[in-house]
């Protein structure tokens, strides 16, 4: 069975690099090219209120960023404040965008209403920051000072504005939307070059760059769409790509005696399973919690880290949740495999007679189909009907993210799907949209939950909103509507014959790392 490392959309990352031959590699000269090939474009997005745009994040500046520990330190704003309600942040002086016009707090305005207006964006965290959850205004007071003023104060929102990218109001409205997304500015450390649809997205170095110590070591970045695994891989073995993504782990400890070097990049990977509508009648023996327990106590999570990912990961994956992260406690440590247990907790619900559909349906793509079956044959030995639809990307992205709440009658009541992502410092939106009534991903519909998140959204105590998020995660763990398998290492791969130091911000993506590599 092939073991597929399923990569983060929420920011993801993973990478490799050349195979054999590489000990003859000539090693760039300054300047130079980072070759990549990656399995899939997606959404080919270079604007962030489409969906997601993960290049975005190496020619764009946000408004916040994150250090190591996941505090929040300045962006494009040196400082920022929240006094009551009201959010108000002083823009840095020097910084240009790629077409040499300054950043100012008109440019901010404009990419945060523009982020957070839900007739427009994609994006899933455009809603915490809009006039459907809480916004109330937006201001100019000068031209470096901008102010969101929100319905309540809700210090999470920090989480938010980290995520909004700024771009250049005075170009966009004059280019437009279509033609800003074929040649997008920004004022990050690369700039865009080129995409040509479906076959390769070109970067290159902005020496101007106003972070003079994260301007890119080498002049150009090349990303090529490449789905096939073996194809990447022959790409390395020639020294034709320096890194790649994704790769099976069980190819990793041979490609690391053959010469590569390994890589950790941002907080770990969780996967966890997602059961939706459970709370609807249709939603047949998912409905039960006692059905959602058993499916938790068949997995052998510890034999799923040694084979499928190849001794690089361990039990956990509470989603988005890890040791550390923020709101972490103890209590929320994966269940233990007892297969007894599982059968018990189906015999105490009367699972499969009782239920006129005891069939459970797990849908996924094509490229987690495998995974998919691992699990399945843990379920099946437990006495769980679980049926696999492999549907394609359209469909599963409708399914599992969608702002118009599910109902009765939609095709996956009741069904689940797998979430494999690099997790996160504070998911506290993640868990909204996961856990409470109004997440996109239709999975918690439970008052009690909603009132737990609220409580520790609207806590301008830091320590104590951490407290209080801690309990809402194991309140929302005890429903059994997401059921955590393992937590995994983000490892990248690369060819240390091409690029020598990753020096970058190592810790968020693969995107913020890439102007940090150095040549060897």
């Amino acid at each position: 069975m092939k073991k597929i490392l399923f990569i983060l959309l929420a920011v993801v990352v993973v990478g490799s690099s050349f195979l054999v031959g590489c000990g003859s590699a000539k090693a760039p000269e300054k300047g130079g090219t980072i070759n990549a090939a990656s399995a899939d474009f997606g959404y080919e997005s270079t604007d962030p209120v489409f969906y997601e745009s993960l290049w975005g994040w190496s020619f764009y500046d946000s408004l916040l960023r994150w250090d190591e520990k996941g505090n929040f330190i300045p962006g494009v704003a040196e400082s920022w404040s929240l006094d009551g309600a009201t959010w108000t942040f002083k823009i840095r002086k020097d910084i240009k965008f790629h077409n040499g016009d300054p950043l100012t707090a008109a440019d901010v305005k404009f990419s945060v209403d523009r982020f957070g207006d839900m007739s427009l964006s994609k994006n899933p965290w455009s809603y915490y920051i809009s006039a459907a959850y809480n916004k109330k205004d937006s201001k100019v007071l000068d031209e470096y000072t901008f102010q969101f003023i929100s319905e309540r104060a809700e210090p999470a929102q920090a989480i938010v504005f980290a995520w909004t990218r700024i771009l250049p109001k005075k170009y966009f409205e004059t280019v437009g939307q279509d033609a800003f997304r074929k040649t997008p500015v920004g004022s990050g450390p690369w700039k865009f070059k080129e995409l040509i649809s479906k076959t390769s997205v070109t970067l290159e170095a902005n020496s101007d760059y106003w972070r003079k110590d994260e301007i890119p070591a080498f002049q150009y970045y090349k990303e090529f769409m490449v789905p096939e695994e073996a194809t990447r891989l022959a790409q390395m073995k020639t020294a034709e790509v320096d890194v790649a993504f994704p790769i099976t782990f069980d190819r990793m400890p041979d490609m690391v005696k053959q010469g590569f070097k390994t890589i950790s990049l941002g907080p770990p990977q969780t996967s966890s399973m997602c059961i939706q509508g459970t709370w609807l009648p249709g939603a047949g023996a998912a409905s039960d919690i006692r059905v959602r327990q058993a499916l938790s106590y068949a997995l052998n999570r510890q034999e799923i880290c040694d084979t499928w990912y190849a001794g690089f990961a361990k039990p956990g994956g509470q989603f988005y949740m890890y040791p550390g992260c923020f709101g972490w406690t103890d209590k929320l440590a994966v269940d233990s495999f007892d297969l007894n247990k599982a059968k018990s907790l189906l015999k105490e619900a009367g699972y499969p007679g009782k239920f006129s559909n005891p069939t459970i349906h797990y849908y996924t793509t094509a490229a987690g189909q495998d995974y998919a079956l691992l699990l399945i044959n843990y379920w099946k030995a437990a006495g769980i009907d679980v049926k696999l639809d492999v549907v394609d990307s359209t469909i599963y992205t409708s399914y599992f993210f969608n702002f118009t709440r599910i109902k009765e009658g939609d095709p996956n009541v009741g069904w689940m799907f797998n979430w494999t992502y690099q997790s996160f410092f504070n998911s506290m939106y993640h868990s909204a949209n996961m856990y409470t009534s109004v997440g996109v991903h239709n999975v918690g519909n439970d008052p009690k939950a909603d009132e737990l998140y609220k409580k520790a959204a609207n806590e301008i105590d830091n320590k104590k909103a951490a407290q209080y998020f801690a309990d809402f995660q194991v309140y929302v763990k005890s429903l059994y509507i997401n059921i955590g398998i393992v937590q995994a290492d983000n490892l990248v791969l690369y060819n240390p014959k091409k690029l020598g130091k990753w020096s970058g911000r190592n810790w968020v993506s693969y995107q913020d790392a890439l102007n940090g590599i150095q040549h060897p």
